[in-house]
């Protein structure tokens, strides 16, 4: 009797302990299910308060903030707008679209979820013309975009660099300096960007065109080799900032107003002229090399 009441009890525990397990189980599965459900998210931005939604690819990355505002690592997709599934929780997106970026904070709980982004920040189209009245220039300009503001140690911040003879560029509102480098001489200029406006900016080099020869002494015929020219300016008397270089037969240079010595060599040939230059001129001189 007594061994048959430990295997009724055995036989009656098991389907209880079953039970409990298959309850707790679905419980905790149905938690985790209702934590980690993927809700469906649409991600947006504009350019300015009011603007119609971008819908040129924009780079969002999206990281979760967990405890403690701790952001976890992001994940990056590119979309405009941008639809993706999030579980349930808080999430900090930055949307960047060409040099502007912006951050934005949104909460995904039990439903699906759109979220706009506004960069609040416009187009700026640059250009360089040689000197008034010219045709801009379509060789290839380095652009270099720094704050206008300096910082403690005195210093502009670098916000974008491009290269291109007319590049059109994103960027956040406010004032910056332009600055535009071609192979001979270098421009600045101030400028604003108003969040969704768009501003055509062309900047002056002020500029005129010199084309240096060598010659081979005085009187003496063309040299038609490669001939190491340097430009400086002319109060830069220790030769140190060359302005220009060229390593070419004849040195043609584009150069800012103002006056100018080039040194010319060719092994021990060596020769020096003045020049000054004022814009829209064009000048042919040839250096006496000895």
């Amino acid at each position: 009797m007594l061994r048959a009441e430990k295997v009724f009890q055995t036989r009656l525990a098991l389907p209880i302990c079953v039970a409990f397990a298959t309850v707790l189980g679905a419980a905790l599965s149905g938690s985790a299910t209702a934590e980690d459900k993927q809700r469906a998210v649409t991600l947006d931005v504009v350019i300015a308060e009011g603007a119609e939604p971008l819908r040129e690819a924009v780079v969002f990355s999206i990281a979760r903030i967990g405890p403690g505002g701790r952001l976890e690592p992001p994940a990056e997709e590119v979309g405009a707008p941008l639809k993706t599934t999030l579980a349930d929780g808080r999430y900090q997106v930055e949307a960047r679209y060409g040099d502007a970026s912006a951050l934005s904070v949104f909460d995904v709980s039990g439903r699906a979820v759109t979220h706009r982004v506004n960069l609040n920040a416009g187009w700026a189209q640059l250009r360089v013309i040689p000197h008034r009245g010219a045709q801009p220039l379509a060789s290839a300009i380095d652009w270099q975009i720094l704050t206008y503001g300096r910082d403690a140690s005195g210093q502009r911040r670098p916000v974008a660099a491009v290269r291109s003879p007319n590049p059109q560029v994103v960027l956040p509102q406010g004032h910056y300096l332009v600055v535009a480098r071609t192979a001979d001489a270098l421009a600045r200029h101030t400028i604003e960007i108003t969040a969704g406006h768009t501003y055509k900016y062309t900047l002056d080099l002020n500029a005129g065109a010199v084309a240096f020869s060598a010659l081979r002494g005085r009187g003496g015929p063309v040299i038609n080799e490669t001939v190491d020219w340097k430009v400086f300016k002319a109060n830069d008397t220790s030769f140190s900032e060359p302005v220009a270089t060229r390593s070419a037969a004849n040195g043609q240079f584009l150069l800012r107003q103002g006056r100018y010595v080039v040194l010319a060599s060719r092994g021990q040939w060596k020769g020096r002229a003045t020049v000054e230059v004022r814009p829209g001129n064009e000048r042919r001189i040839a250096v006496e090399l000895k």
